[in-house]
């Protein structure tokens, strides 16, 4: 193409076909535009999301903290349990001793009641 045969149809043409494809450009620059926009709104959206998983999390480790304390007190009190009960077994350790010597000395005092003399 030389510019002796550049006619009017010709530069119409070669305009037309430099706005579409302008215009092409714009879409596309618009909608890549739209689309990280919308990224964007997209990524707050989840940083809010986070932020109240977080929060949701802190409260569940306070409860957690609180339940643990919990815990721990009903352990103290189980070992005083424990305590008790190990004294308790003393007690009827001791009993069952003082019985034993009770029906030790009854035999004897029935042996000596039975006895020819």
């Amino acid at each position: 193409m030389d510019t002796t045969t550049l006619d009017f149809n010709t530069l119409t043409l070669l305009v037309t076909l430099l706005v579409a494809i302008m215009g092409s450009t714009l879409t596309i620059v618009t909608l890549m535009f739209r689309q990280f926009n919308q990224l964007d709104t997209k990524i707050g959206n989840l940083d809010t999301r986070v932020a109240g998983l977080e929060n949701t999390v802190t409260a569940l480790d306070t409860k957690g903290d609180a339940l643990d304390g919990k815990f721990d007190a009903l352990d103290g009190k189980f070992d005083a349990l424990d305590g008790k009960f190990d004294a308790l077994d003393a007690k009827f350790d001791r009993m069952g001793r003082d019985i034993s010597d009770a029906r030790e000395r009854l035999a004897r005092i029935e042996g000596h009641l039975m006895a020819p003399e």
